[in-house]
């Protein structure tokens, strides 16, 4: 998905300059059995821009049709140096703290450069291994259930921001609302306004029921 315009990216990458950064395999328990993780991270994301980009999220009309969020986690800065990577893995499900009892359902991956080789983004689903090569502005959502992986960077610097998302609309609910979403981009697009109307009071009915 589009999600930040070239201003919107020059923000983000302006607001998270000078930042400190650590070895990102601190936070990947499996490191401690093999390298499962070469990359380098900070240990926040600036208050402005965090709540920067959950404000985008909220009021961004696919994201709000399709995954109705209620909770968006806005975590790291990360970046990818020449032959860095992130095995195949699994995320947390559970939110820190963990005292909170929150749980995610989405991972995300916000793409704040194109100028790189390598380091597609691999999801790994019911269909086999997926890559996406993401670029400036663009961000992957990807079910928190799917394991995933970052390919090795072969040319440039891959410069994202991370994090994750829950919802009470199942997996299923938003393959529904997405199909829901075309339908109402497409009679949108033929200037077909009554049954343009009549799709997205299908769908926001649907999106209140679901996303309780």
């Amino acid at each position: 998905i589009k999600l930040l315009d070239e201003e919107d990216v020059k923000y983000c990458r302006e607001g998270i300059e000078g930042l400190h950064f650590q070895d990102g395999g601190v936070t990947q328990p499996l490191n401690k059995s093999y390298n499962v993780k070469k990359n380098q991270q900070t240990t926040s994301v600036p208050d402005h821009i965090r709540k920067y980009l959950i404000d985008i999220f909220y009021n961004h009309s696919y994201i709000d049709s399709v995954y109705c969020p209620n909770r968006v986690s806005v975590n790291f800065y990360n970046k990818y140096q020449k032959d860095d990577y992130y095995d195949i893995h699994v995320d947390a499900f559970k939110a820190m703290p963990k005292s909170n009892n929150v749980f995610f359902d989405y991972g995300f991956s916000i793409c704040l450069n194109s100028d790189y080789d390598g380091g597609e983004f691999i999801v790994d689903n019911e269909i086999g291994q997926v890559p996406y090569k993401l670029q400036a502005g663009q961000v992957l959502f990807f079910p928190i259930i799917y394991a995933h992986t970052v390919a090795p960077i072969k040319k440039g610097v891959r410069k994202a921001i991370i994090g994750w998302m829950s919802t009470n609309v199942s997996y299923e609910q938003t393959y529904i609302l997405r199909n829901m979403y075309d339908v109402n981009t497409y009679f949108v697009k033929q200037n077909d306004n009554e049954m343009a109307v009549k799709s997205t009071l299908v769908q926001n009915y649907l999106k209140k029921t679901w996303g309780r």
